[in-house]
């Protein structure tokens, strides 16, 4: 330590020029090397940790400690015999809270990890919470849930409706508990002579699914019931779990009777609930669903009785109103009168339909006579040789009218001709006229200033050419 105290104390006494070229060394160490920041660090280890799909919404099983009564935000740990976790559970979850928290209790908790930046420590942020036992229940619960409905077990679709008035119940239920007495009571009062089937299971224990789905079987095979009542009374989710097996839910699916489901209370929910054709809050509920009141029964038939009877009285008063009526007009005209007028009716038509079908068959052959003698004017022969002839007469005009336009044509053509005749140079040339051409360029010459002396040149003539040398030049005054 003396010898770190009387370095520190050396460097403090360097000199200006000696600082400047520690900090020169140390700032070319920085470029070299990089040195993260303690912020760098943390966003990895966060961006890590919460990319990871194995650490978002896991399961994590722990003893509650330091647990702090919450103010807005609950704030815990969960730790086993090798470890500690810290967890937050923010207020928008606590409605999913169902129990109070307290050190020392077992549980189960839902959520992801993730790490708060400004402590740099990992913690897990808690989405649900269950008691240990419960909490495995509920998992299963949700698990087998969601494995029906994507299977369509609670599709409304497949549901039964329930038969208005069924002679004959079934009942799934253990014999010995209460809910058999509430389900009897209530039938009894409502309706004494129905016919009821007890079809006896365990509801409760490790065997009690498997006797519940074959309890609903047995009714399926007597096949002489028209509903069936599963359920049991409340207890706690422990005692109620039987009714969450997929064993129950198959056997209520599967039933071609409708079934409704009676378990627990009114705020339990299970599995055999949500696959049965209806649910009902308790097991007298059920009953009650199932069948109406006897007595109240008894009186909607009277009242439609009355009402049947009411409604008879008054159509028959109107038909007898109607029959009165139609046999005061019967005796005001006597059936052998209306037959003697419909006779003279009949007859009446009769004529009047001959003197028509004569008048019509007159009409139409005289119309066929005069479109006959109208067709033997209008002959096709006669109109045929007409247009014949106009059609010879046309023929000839059309080649006199072409006859003359030919010899036109060749007429002007050899005025035409006669005249390029005329104004063609070898005409010129045969009038003894000639063409000089410069060579090697063949250009017309027009002026004695075109050539040189000595120049050679090219007489064209009418018959032949001529070369020759220009020995001379002379110019002249122009000549008309």
């Amino acid at each position: 330590m003396g010898r770190e105290y009387s370095s520190l104390k050396s460097v403090s006494h360097l000199d200006r020029g000696e600082s400047s070229a520690i900090l020169i060394t140390v700032k070319k160490m920085e470029k070299s090397l990089h040195i993260h920041t303690v912020t760098e660090i943390t966003s990895y280890i966060k961006g890590t940790l919460e990319d990871d799909p194995k650490l978002q919404d896991i399961l994590v099983k722990g003893e509650i400690s330091d647990f702090r009564p919450p103010v807005k935000h609950l704030y815990f740990s969960l730790k086993d015999s090798g470890g500690i976790i810290s967890c937050v559970m923010f207020e928008d979850k606590l409605q999913n809270l169902k129990f109070d928290l307290k050190n020392g209790l077992e549980v189960i908790a839902r959520g992801s990890i993730g790490v708060y930046s400004l402590k740099g420590r990992y913690q897990l942020y808690v989405s649900e919470l269950f008691p240990l036992g419960r909490g495995l229940l509920y998992l299963a619960f949700e698990k087998l849930k969601r494995e029906l409905m994507e299977k369509g077990y609670f599709d409304p679709a497949h549901k039964l409706p329930l038969p208005f008035l069924p002679q004959r119940i079934g009942i799934v239920t253990s014999p010995k508990g209460a809910a058999i007495r509430d389900i009897l009571k209530v039938l009894d009062e409502r309706f004494p002579n129905l016919d009821i089937i007890i079809s006896p299971c365990r509801v409760q224990g490790e065997e009690a699914p498997f006797e519940i789905a074959r309890a609903i079987e047995n009714l399926n095979q007597y096949g002489k019931v028209d509903v069936i009542i599963v359920g049991r009374g409340g207890g706690s989710i422990e005692d109620l779990f039987a009714f969450n097996d997929k064993v129950v839910a198959d056997a209520i699916y599967n039933s071609r009777i409708p079934v409704i489901s009676a378990v627990g209370h009114e705020i339990d929910q299970t599995i055999a609930d949500l696959v049965a054709d209806e649910r009902a809050p308790t097991p007298s509920a059920a009953a009650q669903r199932v069948v109406p009141r006897k007595s109240e029964l008894l009186l909607k038939i009277l009242d439609s009785r009355k009402k049947l009877i009411f409604l008879m009285e008054r159509k028959k008063e109107m038909l007898e109103k109607e029959t009165v009526k139609y046999k005061k007009l019967l005796m005001a005209r006597h059936p052998q009168k209306i037959t003697r007028e419909l006779k003279q009716r009949v007859d009446e038509y009769r004529r009047r339909t001959c003197d028509y079908t004569k008048a019509s068959f007159h009409h139409t052959r005289t119309r066929l006579l005069q479109l006959g003698q109208k067709l033997l004017r209008h002959s096709p022969k006669t109109y045929v040789d007409i247009s014949r002839e106009k059609l010879n007469s046309s023929r000839r005009r059309l080649e006199a009218s072409i006859s003359r336009f030919v010899e036109t044509r060749k007429s002007s053509a050899l005025n035409l001709k006669n005249k390029l005749k005329a104004l063609s140079p070898y005409s010129v040339l045969k009038r003894g006229y000639s063409i000089c051409l410069s060579l090697p360029d063949l250009k017309v010459i027009k002026d004695y200033t075109q050539v040189k002396k000595e120049d050679k040149v090219k007489i064209k003539l009418c018959k032949g050419n001529l070369y020759t040398i220009v020995y001379k030049k002379e110019g002249e005054k122009d000549e008309i």
